[in-house]
């Protein structure tokens, strides 16, 4: 069985990242030839090739792809334990890289992460946005440690362990002076015709978004713009006639100056489930296991508000 060291799977984490021998070393501190023979070491042992010098730097093959993929798990595990060990000796760290998806920074994330600062001001907390397919690529290889808000619309990944918490409903925003703004009830056709700030093509909720329209043997809406519905959408929802959908949250700011209205829309169907994803192996750091109670208590108390 070939015998690797965690010293030489931490380098070869890093050249893939840095995407250069050169800079690796640069970042590791150690001599060029060095990190050079360290990865020859490890191709040697296992008997297959790692990467290849690619007109854009280094390109890992499949067997370097699959080897950071469980080196990047192998850390994040060290990590854990190194923090569980903290834990015992009385400290309240610890780190929580947190995935979170366009609505649920707005509704859930920001409460939770509140409340753990409160039992564990020490702790370090990164949080990263993104749709399902990002995030849990990321969930899969350790970069992240938890993953709340995004879902599969099928099936499940395996390696991956799924929660449904609540569900949340995202409302059609208008600025104040867009033409819908003063009905009393907008229909469906109405909004299928209208122009929009869709969810990006490949974000989960748009296809969501798609069959409600479908459903009523509607076209979807074309657009034209396609973003996700961050701070930017709020700007260009401000400016322009189009609509979005947004958390209640995100607007609760123009909605209370008059700036923006929430449409009254004719079915009440947008509705998108809020999920808690994990890994399906290893244990969770402390200060990861209680983001998640706090994640919970939160969901569980905001429930049908948002």
């Amino acid at each position: 069985m070939p015998h690797l060291q965690l010293k030489q799977i931490r380098q070869l984490i890093t050249v893939a990242e840095k995407g250069s021998i050169r800079q690796a070393a640069e970042a590791l501190s150690i001599a060029q030839p060095a990190l050079s023979r360290s990865i020859r070491s490890i191709e040697e042992s296992l008997q297959v090739k790692l990467m290849n010098r690619g007109p854009r730097g280094i390109e890992l093959t499949e067997y370097g792809k699959t080897l950071v993929d469980y080196g990047k798990i192998i850390e994040a595990n060290l990590r854990f334990a190194s923090e569980e060990i903290d834990e015992l000796r009385g400290s309240k760290e610890g780190h929580v890289n947190l995935g979170v998806g366009p609505f649920e920074g707005f509704t859930i994330a920001h409460i939770a992460i509140d409340r753990l600062l409160d039992s564990r001001p020490n702790a370090q907390i990164s949080v990263i946005e993104g749709d399902f397919d990002e995030l849990s690529a990321k969930l899969l290889v350790g970069e992240i440690d938890i993953m709340l808000g995004p879902s599969q619309l099928n099936n499940t990944t395996p390696g991956l362990n799924t929660d449904l918490l609540t569900e949340s409903r995202p409302v059609l925003v208008v600025r104040a002076d867009h033409p819908f703004a003063s009905l009393n009830q907008v229909s469906l056709k109405k909004l299928s015709e209208a122009d929009w700030i869709l969810p990006p093509t490949d974000a989960r909720a748009r296809p969501r978004l798609n069959n409600i329209f479908i459903r009523h043997g509607l076209v979807p809406p074309k657009g034209p713009i396609e973003m996700a519905p961050g701070t930017a959408a709020v700007a260009l929802l401000r400016r322009r006639d189009l609509i979005g959908m947004l958390s209640r949250q995100q607007i609760s700011h123009e909605i209370a100056e008059g700036s923006m209205k929430i449409l009254p829309v004719e079915h009440d169907d947008f509705v998108l489930p809020m999920q808690l994803t994990t890994r399906e192996f290893g244990r969770l750091s402390p200060a990861c296991r209680d983001m998640i109670s706090e994640i919970r208590a939160v969901c569980k108390e905001v429930a049908g508000t948002i």
